[in-house]
C-alpha cells in the first residue's frame, strides 16, 4: 500500500492517517502520516510497563531537523496551544498552568513547524516508510517494532544525485505517563547519561529506563521542555489537550550524503539489570536492518499460512481459491496483517519483578482496539473465529478458550482486564454465550471433537447451569427457558453504554441477542453430549417461546426486548441490529420463513457504507452523529452510531435467508467492497471502531479494532469467497 501527497490529508492541520506498530506484548506505537500527535495515545514508544500494569506513553516522538547549505529544515509537526513559541523544539516556554491555559485574547492554537510539506508519500507493505524530500535530498525514515519486545527501531535512508552533504538531528520528547493521562512541567529529576552510542533516560526513581542507541551519531545533553503542545482530537473528544513533553538532549548524524542511512532505537528497560543490558548488546545499522527484515518476514510467514488455511479448507470442500497467484486479492492479504496487531501476550513479565503488586499471569489474548482498549472478553471472543481461525492459528485460540474458561466466576467469564487492575470485570451478560459460539468455530474449523469434549465441555456445562439457575445482574432463565438479564442502573449487553449513573441504553428484560446465543448455545451442549439430556429439551422451549414472542407482525422484524409476560410492559420495538443473530447463529432460533424479512428490514433501516446503525433513523432516540464530549458521544454509542463487526453477522444472515445463492454472494462482496477503500483512510491498514450513522459516514471511535477488522475477513473468506469450515450445522430444519 502507498498513499501519495494528496491521498494523506495533510491540510493546514496535517492531520492525516494514522500509522499503528505493535509488538505482541499490548504496547504499540502511533501517529499521524505527516507526524503530527493528535492523541494523548499518540508516541514512537507506548509499551506495557510491567512494574505498573498498564501502557505507558514513554517516547512520545523524535523531533526531527535536517540541515542543509547552512539552512535548517524540519520533518517534524506540532501543535501548540496559545501561540507561544519557544523551549524545545520551538514549544511555548511556561511552566505550570491547566490545560488550554495560555490562550487568552483570542490567541488560537498554532502549527509549528510544518515539516509535513516536505512529505511526499507514505508506503505500508508491510512497515511504514515515510518519504521526504528537499533540497535534492530524498529522505526515508522506516520504522518498525521487533515482536516481543518494547522497542521502536527507525532508519533513515538518504538516496538522490547530489554531492553536498547534510546532517540530521533527533530530539526525543519523553513523557513516562500513563497513557490514559496528560503531563505538564514538573521537578521529576530526568536524569540522563550517555556513553558511546548510547544514551539511558530515566524520569524519576521509581521509572523504569529508556535506552536509546544510535549508528553512529552523538549525544549533546540538555533539558529542556517542551511546553503547551496541543492534541486535536483530544479537543474534539472534549477531553484535556494541553501537554507539555521534556527533551534531555538531541542526537546528531553529521556529514551524511547520498546512499548513506543510520538507524537509532530506543528500547523499555524495566530495571537496572535490563538496562545494562540493553546499553551493551550489539546495536548498528546492520543490526536494524536485521530486526526490519525478520519483522517482514513474519508478517509474510503470517499471511502464507492463512492463505494456506484458506485453499487447503476450500480443496477440502471440492472447490478451488488461490491467494498467492498474481492479481490475488490484496483485501485479503491486507486483513490477515491487520489482524496481527490485536494478538498479544500480556501479563507478568519473565524476569521482572513487580514493585508492590500481585503480576497476573502470561496469557494469550487479544487487543479489543488501539490506542486505548485492553482486552476485553465479549470482543475477544467475537473476533476468536477472524483472527486465529481463518488464518490458521487454531492452537491459539484453543489456549484463549482455555484461559477465558478457566477464569469463570458464576458462570461469567470475564469482561475487561483493565490496565493497572489486577483482578478483571465480571459485568456482562453475553461474553458467555459468546464462548460457546466461539468453541463452536473452533470445533467446525479444526474437528478437534477430542480437545473441545475433553478440555472444555465440563466447564461450559456449568456456565450454561448457572444460567439456568441464575447469576449476578439478574442473568436467569424464566419459566418459558429464555434468558432474562440486566438490573436497574447496569447495562450487560454489548450496548453498554453509561455515563455516570445514566444507562444510555436500558435493555433489562429478555433482550433478543441473548436469547437467540442462548439457544445456540443449548443446541451446542446438545450436540456434544450425544443430543441427550435435558440440553435439547430446554431449546425447544426456548425456540417455541422465542418464535412466539419476539416477533413484531407489524415491522416485519423482531422486538428487541421483552418482558415478564405478568409486568404488563410492552415489548421494545426499536429497530436494532441485534436480531441479526437469530439468523445468522449456526444455530439460528428464528423460524426460517421469517429468515428474509429480518434482513431485508435491517438492509433497508440500518445499513450505510461501512456498518449497520444501531437503531434505525425512524426513532426518536437516534442520534445520527459520534461527536463531542463523552456524554454526547456515548449518547450516540448505540443510539444510531454505526459499527462494521455487525456487517458479519448481517452478510451471513443475508446469505443465509437467500440459501447462499450467487446473487447473495455477489451481493457480499459488494457490501464488503468499502472496506477495501476505508483501509487507506483513518487507520492505515485497519478499520475503525464506529461510524457516523449520518451521511457522510465520517469514521470515528478507535482506529483499529480487533472485532471490526475479524469479522469482515471472517465473512470475506467464508461468505465471498464460500470458503467455510466443514462440519457446520445445516442453515435450515432447526
Amino acid at each position: 500500500m502507498r498513499l501519495a501527497r494528496h491521498e494523506l490529508g495533510l491540510e493546514e492541520a496535517a492531520v492525516g492517517r494514522e500509522w499503528l506498530l505493535t509488538n505482541g506484548l499490548g504496547g504499540f506505537a502511533s501517529s499521524t502520516a505527516g507526524g503530527l500527535n493528535t492523541r494523548r495515545y499518540h508516541g514512537w514508544l507506548v509499551p506495557q510497563v510491567a512494574r505498573y500494569g498498564g501502557r505507558f506513553v514513554v517516547l512520545s516522538k523524535f523531533e526531527e531537523e535536517v540541515r542543509v547549505d547552512g539552512e535548517t529544515y524540519h520533518l517534524t509537526t506540532n501543535r501548540f496551544a496559545g501561540g507561544g513559541a519557544g523551549g524545545a523544539g520551538g514549544g511555548a516556554a511556561r511552566a505550570g498552568g491547566g490545560p488550554g491555559e495560555g490562550e487568552a485574547g483570542g490567541v488560537g492554537p498554532v502549527i509549528t513547524p510544518r515539516g509535513y510539506r516536505h512529505l511526499q508519500g507514505l508506503s505500508l507493505d508491510p512497515l511504514p516508510v515515510f518519504h521526504y524530500y528537499l533540497r535534492g535530498f530524498f529522505i526515508d525514515r522506516t520504522l518498525l517494532m521487533p515482536r516481543g519486545e518494547n522497542r521502536i527501531v527507525a532508519v533513515y535512508s538518504i538516496s538522490g544525485l547530489r554531492a553536498r552533504r547534510l546532517s540530521l538531528r533527533l530530539r526525543p520528547l519523553v513523557t513516562f505517563r500513563f497513557y490514559h493521562h496528560l503531563l505538564r512541567a514538573n521537578d521529576w529529576p530526568f536524569r540522563t547519561s550517555a556513553g558511546p552510542g548510547w544514551v539511558t533516560i530515566r524520569a524519576h526513581d521509581d521509572s523504569p529506563d529508556l535506552v536509546l542507541r544510535h549508528d553512529p551519531g552523538r549525544w549533546s545533553p540538555g533539558g529542556a521542555w517542551q511546553m503547551n503542545v496541543d492534541y486535536l482530537e483530544e479537543r474534539h473528544r472534549g477531553l484535556d489537550h494541553v501537554e507539555d513533553l521534556y527533551s534531555p538532549g538531541f542526537l546528531e548524524f553529521p556529514d551524511l550524503g547520498v546512499g548513506d542511512a543510520v538507524a537509532v532505537t530506543a528500547v523499555l528497560a524495566e530495571d537496572d539489570e535490563e538496562a545494562e543490558r540493553r546499553r551493551t548488546e550489539p546495536f548498528d545499522l546492520r543490526r536494524a536492518v536485521e530486526l526490519r527484515r525478520a519483522e517482514e518476514e513474519r508478517l509474510g510467514r503470517l499471511v502464507d499460512r492463512a492463505r494456506r488455511a484458506v485453499e487447503e479448507r476450500a480443496g477440502a470442500s471440492g472447490c478451488r481459491v488461490s491467494l498467492d497467484e498474481p492479481g490475488a486479492p490484496a483485501f485479503f492479504t491486507r486483513l490477515v496483517r491487520a489482524t496481527d496487531a490485536f494478538v498479544a501476550v500480556r501479563g507478568g513479565t519473565a524476569g521482572t519483578a513487580a514493585k508492590g503488586r500481585r503480576q497476573p499471569p502470561r496469557r494469550t489474548t487479544v487487543i479489543a482496539g488501539y490506542p486505548w482498549f485492553e482486552d476485553w472478553g465479549r470482543d475477544t471472543l467475537i473476533s476468536l473465529p477472524g483472527l486465529f481461525l481463518v488464518t490458521g492459528r487454531a492452537d491459539e485460540a484453543l489456549a484463549v478458550l482455555s484461559d477465558y474458561l478457566s477464569l469463570a466466576e458464576d458462570g461469567l467469564v470475564p469482561n475487561r482486564f483493565p490496565d493497572q487492575a489486577e483482578d478483571p470485570d465480571y459485568n456482562t451478560a453475553d461474553a458467555s454465550l459468546w464462548l460457546f459460539w466461539a468453541v463452536q468455530a473452533y470445533l467446525t474449523y479444526t474437528g478437534d471433537r477430542t480437545g473441545v469434549v475433553e478440555g472444555l465441555l465440563d466447564p461450559l456445562r456449568d456456565v450454561a447451569a448457572r444460567y439456568i439457575s441464575g447469576t449476578r445482574y439478574g442473568i436467569g432463565a424464566g419459566p418459558d427457558g429464555l434468558l432474562h438479564a440486566g438490573e436497574p442502573g447496569v447495562a450487560v449487553t454489548w450496548m453498554d453504554a453509561r455515563l455516570g449513573d445514566w444507562v444510555v441504553t436500558p435493555r433489562v428484560g429478555y433482550p433478543v441477542e441473548i436469547n437467540a446465543l442462548w439457544y445456540n448455545a443449548l443446541r451446542f451442549l446438545a450436540e456434544l453430549d450425544g443430543e441427550s439430556g435435558d440440553w435439547l429439551a430446554l431449546a425447544g422451549r426456548v425456540r417455541a417461546a422465542f418464535n412466539a414472542r419476539f416477533w413484531n407482525e407489524e415491522a416485519g422484524c423482531l422486538y428487541d426486548v421483552v418482558h415478564d409476560l405478568e409486568s404488563g410492559r410492552p415489548p421494545d420495538a426499536a429497530i436494532r441490529p441485534n436480531q441479526l443473530l437469530a439468523v445468522a447463529l449456526p444455530h439460528a432460533v428464528l423460524d426460517p420463513r421469517r429468515w428474509r424479512s429480518v434482513v431485508e428490514v435491517c438492509l433497508r433501516e440500518l445499513y450505510v457504507t461501512c456498518g449497520l446503525r444501531t437503531l434505525s433513523r425512524s426513532h426518536p432516540s437516534y442520534r445520527g452523529l459520534y461527536r463531542g464530549g463523552p456524554a454526547e458521544r456515548d449518547g450516540a454509542y448505540h443510539q444510531g452510531t454505526a459499527w462494521p463487526w455487525l456487517i458479519g453477522p448481517f452478510v451471513t444472515a443475508l446469505r443465509r435467508a437467500d440459501g447462499r445463492s450467487e446473487d447473495s454472494r455477489l451481493l457480499a462482496a459488494r457490501l464488503l467492497r468499502p472496506f477495501e477503500r476505508h483501509l487507506r483512510e483513518a487507520g492505515l491498514g485497519h478499520i475503525s471502531e464506529v461510524f457516523d450513522g449520518d451521511f457522510p459516514h465520517q469514521p470515528g471511535g478507535c482506529i483499529a479494532q480487533a472485532w471490526s477488522v475479524a469479522e469482515i475477513l471472517r465473512v470475506y473468506v467464508e461468505e465471498v469467497l464460500d470458503v467455510r469450515p466443514t462440519g457446520r450445522v445445516r442453515d435450515r430444519g432447526e
